[in-house]
């Protein structure tokens, strides 16, 4: 009997073991695959701007806020493959980090027009409405085309859209109008339309609305001069795996009410694309 036993438990303490060793060739496994998925997150390089309120901009505590900014972080949320690392510059330093390199993603309202789709790879879904009208005080009188701009002076902020179309009727039709350009924020721009500098702005809607709002400038458009929405811009050799992911997040942010949602926290009204 006490032999049987003594098989008895030996068999058990055996299986014991047994079950045992399993489970920790499992555990380690396990933790060698968890380990493996972790290695496998990919850092990505995103510009974005530094002064460019309320889209990208540091706020008082240094801290990287708007509405680009808040999506730029919702895009990552929904995609653990990849780590989104923000490079930040002013919006002629972000086209010219991305197309060398040193970034592969950007996000600042960026529109696309003919040359910019030769140098980069463009998302899918656009996320603001840049449709450009022609602002201007009330008593230079409402413009409906760059025609009816004839003898103004123009600002235009560099490396823009804006620039592009106005550098674009100007080098059909020489001397048609004079241009101010610059790096102005939304206050010098306010700044240099009541000081004169210059009468006329090319701009979306959105613009011409915080002006009015946050400046009393009071302006008025007239019909879009062209019709454009923002949308992520990558580097010309971005994996497209990275632009699929990308546009599939911004699909589902878009249908789910967010970019909604951050446009009217940070540009005080719907300025998303219905299309």
């Amino acid at each position: 009997m006490q032999n049987k036993a003594s098989r008895s438990k030996g068999l058990w303490i055996g299986i014991i073991v047994v079950v045992v060793a399993v489970i920790a060739v499992a555990l380690l496994h396990n933790n060698g695959k968890s380990s493996g998925s972790s290695s496998k997150v990919q850092t990505i390089k995103v510009g974005s701007g530094n002064d460019a309120q309320p889209f990208a901009y540091l706020d008082k505590s240094g801290k990287p806020v708007g509405m680009d900014i808040a999506l730029i972080q919702a895009i990552d949320k929904k995609l653990p493959q990849y780590k989104f690392k923000l490079t930040l510059s002013d919006f002629p330093t972000l086209i010219t980090n991305l197309k060398s390199g040193k970034t592969t993603m950007a996000m600042e309202q960026i529109e696309q027009n003919t040359e910019r789709k030769q140098d980069f790879k463009f998302g899918s879904v656009g996320y603001t409405v840049w449709d450009t009208l022609l602002a201007t005080k009330k008593s230079t009188g409402v413009l409906n085309s760059f025609a009816d701009a004839k003898g103004k002076k123009l600002y235009v902020t560099n490396s823009t859209n804006q620039a592009t179309l106005t550098d674009a009727y100007l080098k059909k039709n020489p001397n048609a109008y004079s241009v101010v350009r610059g790096t102005y924020t939304m206050e010098q721009v306010a700044q240099g339309i009541n000081s004169n500098q210059f009468n006329v702005y090319p701009a979306p809607k959105y613009s011409s609305d915080l002006l009015n709002r946050q400046f009393k400038t009071k302006l008025v458009y007239g019909k879009a001069v062209n019709h454009s929405n923002a949308y992520p811009m990558f580097n010309k050799k971005a994996d497209p795996k990275l632009v699929k992911a990308v546009n599939k997040a911004m699909e589902e942010l878009k249908k789910d009410g967010t970019i909604k949602k951050l446009s009217n926290k940070w540009l005080k009204g719907d300025y998303v694309p219905k299309d």
